[in-house]
């Protein structure tokens, strides 16, 4: 398939979008999804002018929320395949109708496999501006779209039987899946060894990742500029699936712990036999010296705010932080004791 793009409408474009509006129109289809009235604005210049204006717009009304249209371009020939709106954030309207991403492929270029890439490129700009979970509608009967948004890892949230009695579908699209693998596939013909072992034991019940981050020229710092991955750093990862907690622990390269970091989740799963989180913002850090730091509250405010997540999630998160919290209170003996165990088992499979 030809690659695609999505860039912003401007002037240059002005003919083609004509065309573009003209097309659908042939085809006796009156609205364009997601292409901020462009059907109904018949002179191009004032429906520029809305486009760049909805970008700032910070009204909390309606569906008047900040939004981007982009235009789909197909780079072989930079023909318009469709169009694709995203709204920043949602408020209560959007929530119930509307969600984050509305979009079309022109009618000549339907069925060919354009509708999953271009919600793809759509889902990059999504997280471009933090978003971490994207809610979209589709009519049941619309199976291009069903299948356009499952493609792209759409579960489906809720349906509703409108007046007319179409079914209308509600699908949620996680953005904080981690996978456990995501260093070695950025990296993947760096020295870096990635290792993934089953255990079942007293100690620990499910899936431990291993990082050696050999000469990878990989470095990741914290915020506050703490480097805890660098050249012959370690890491380890916990994946335990009946938890709602995942464990990592940080290891410079003299295998002294930088940190231990507790991400929680709403799930803790494997896709593919590869094990991830899907990360609930709030997070839980032990320093080396034991002391204990809650991080990303105003994340986690953020996200209840813009819908992204549910009231009970939003509990949820704070139950098993503080519950986790009480349960390290004096524990940073045993966590060390509990990590290097598992490190050491490593670094002597590394060294076979």
């Amino acid at each position: 398939m030809n690659e695609l793009e999505l860039i912003f409408p401007s002037k240059e474009y002005k003919t083609q979008i004509e065309q573009y509006v003209q097309e659908f129109r042939n085809h006796n289809e009156n609205e364009i999804i997601g292409d901020a009235n462009l059907c109904k604005i018949k002179d191009f210049n004032p429906w520029l002018k809305k486009v760049e204006s909805a970008l700032s717009e910070e009204k909390m009304e309606a569906k008047n929320v900040p939004s981007t249209l982009y235009l789909t371009i197909r780079k072989s020939d930079h023909k318009i395949i469709g169009n694709i709106q995203i709204n920043h954030y949602l408020n209560e309207t959007l929530l119930h109708n509307g969600g984050h991403i509305q979009y079309s492929i022109r009618p000549s270029e339907r069925k060919k496999g354009y509708a999953t890439k271009q919600l793809k490129l759509g889902l990059e700009k999504c997280q471009e501006l933090g978003i971490g979970k994207v809610f979209l509608d589709s009519y049941k009967d619309n199976i291009a779209s069903v299948k356009s948004i499952m493609n792209n890892g759409g579960i489906l949230e809720n349906e509703i039987t409108l007046p007319n009695e179409k079914i209308k579908q509600r699908y949620g699209i996680t953005l904080k899946k981690r996978y456990a693998n995501r260093h070695k596939l950025n990296q993947p013909n760096s020295n870096l060894i990635y290792l993934v072992k089953n255990f079942k034991e007293k100690f620990f019940t499910g899936d431990i990742c291993y990082y050696n981050f050999k000469n990878a020229n990989i470095k990741i710092a914290t915020p506050k500029g703490k480097v805890i991955i660098d050249n012959n750093y370690q890491l380890l990862e916990f994946y335990d699936y009946h938890s709602k907690v995942k464990l990592s622990a940080f290891y410079d390269k003299n295998s002294e712990i930088i940190e231990w970091y507790f991400d929680i989740a709403k799930k803790i799963g494997k896709e593919n036999d590869v094990p991830y989180e899907d990360d609930l913002y709030l997070d839980v850090v032990v320093r080396p010296d034991g002391k204990i730091i809650l991080l990303d509250e105003n994340e986690l405010k953020n996200a209840l705010k813009k819908f992204e997540i549910t009231k009970e999630e939003y509990r949820m998160a704070y139950e098993e932080a503080n519950k986790l919290m009480m349960l390290l209170e004096g524990k940073k003996e045993k966590l060390k004791s509990f990590t290097d165990m598992y490190l050491n088992h490593f670094k002597k499979l590394n060294l076979n």
